[in-house]
């Protein structure tokens, strides 16, 4: 049996969890080449409508987010197994608040099936699910090799008037790469 706590495999869970959360970062900030280094090169992922190399994941989201003009990944529990030194599965649930205006139907559509609320109507999409991964420790870095989006839950949301009227000076989030934290990064000389 693998010792499943070592000070060694402590550092490992950090990387581990820290891809995970690099994951959302990037998702979230539509930061194409951050999904990508999260990823071993033609990882799989299996997202629903989307099945196939990561490479192609990330033309689906470029195309599929044009679009969206809020999303927010949170991820809850994270376990971690080890199969072996260089191998573990991943459970990481994930909640996630996406906001699609009224000319997006068809991209809220891909990920509910078909349901996309009434016509003309901008809608929030609230979702419950699990991020089931394979990750692997190659040449000395751990990468997702394999991610299936186990799908638990959906919710949508009528928007009527959006509650956020940012005043003059308030910092809003972005998806455009000039996003407060992508700025911040830049000055501190990070990434």
């Amino acid at each position: 049996m693998i010792d499943q706590y070592t000070p060694a495999r402590l550092a490992d869970r950090a990387r581990i969890q820290d891809l995970i959360y690099h994951w959302c970062r990037a998702v979230d900030r539509l930061d194409y080449e951050g999904i990508l280094r999260v990823f071993h090169p033609g990882a799989i992922d299996s997202h629903g409508p989307y099945i196939g190399p990561i490479e192609g994941l990330v033309d689906w989201i470029r195309e599929r987010h044009k679009p969206i003009t809020f999303s927010s990944h949170f991820i809850g529990n994270v376990l971690i197994e080890f199969a072996d030194d260089d191998t573990a599965l991943v459970e990481s649930y994930v909640r996630t608040i996406q906001h699609y205006p009224a000319h997006a139907k068809e991209q809220l559509a891909q990920l509910t099936g078909g349901t996309q609320g009434p016509e003309g109507r901008a809608m929030d999409m609230y979702t419950s699910s699990r991020y089931l991964d394979r990750v692997e420790r190659r040449d000395g870095v751990w990468k997702i090799a394999r991610r299936d989006l186990i799908q638990d839950w959906k919710y949508l949301v009528e928007i009527g008037k959006p509650a956020l009227v940012p005043h003059e000076g308030w910092i809003v989030g972005r998806r455009d790469g000039t996003d407060a934290m992508q700025q911040a990064r830049k000055e501190l000389g990070i990434g």
